[in-house]
């Protein structure tokens, strides 16, 4: 119980961590049904996105040139999600997060953790902060605030696969 490392803890459900690039995917999903992208909507990346004084990088040295949505997801190309961000804003992102059963328990188990989805008003409850522009980048690749545990993710990815239905998770014997 004393050991810093924690192996008694349930990663599965207990762990929060940043969801990364596996955030792109709740990303497209919100760019595609709030009409701010199209299947064939293309931003040229060039492996920098300048926003106020900061320019803030993409993983690909030199960029990806021209992506689409499908590209982007495909290449993980961090300048495409970035400009979805900026023109989503953190609080239609964070709609989407939740609709993806981010930010909350999935009700596996009573000692599950929520993770953690940024908002304009988490951030002012949480912080006593206003929430700024720039958090918005950041929030858009998966990092930043953002915390989903390993099941929450796997949820998500289950409900992509099967077509959109969040399920609860269950342990069985058999099916």
């Amino acid at each position: 119980l004393q050991d810093p490392r924690q192996p008694l803890q349930n990663r599965a459900i207990q762990a929060q961590y940043p969801p990364g690039s596996t955030y792109k995917i709740i990303m497209a999903v919100a760019g595609l049904e709030e009409g701010v992208i199209t299947p064939k909507t293309t931003i040229y990346c060039n492996g920098f996105f300048p926003f106020g004084n900061h320019v803030f990088k993409d993983w690909k040295k030199g960029g990806h040139a021209i992506v689409n949505v499908h590209a982007a997801l495909v290449q993980s190309c961090d300048v495409f999600f970035y400009w979805l961000g900026q023109h989503l804003g953190i609080d239609t992102m964070a709609r989407y997060a939740k609709g993806c059963g981010l930010g909350a328990p999935t009700g596996f188990d009573v000692h599950e953790k929520p993770g953690l989805v940024p908002s304009t008003e988490w951030k002012r409850k949480a912080r006593g902060e206003p929430w700024y522009p720039g958090e918005t980048i950041s929030a858009a690749i998966g990092q930043g605030y953002n915390l989903v545990t390993p099941l929450q993710l796997a949820n998500v990815i289950s409900a992509v696969a099967n077509g959109g239905t969040l399920y609860q998770p269950r342990v069985v014997k058999r099916v």
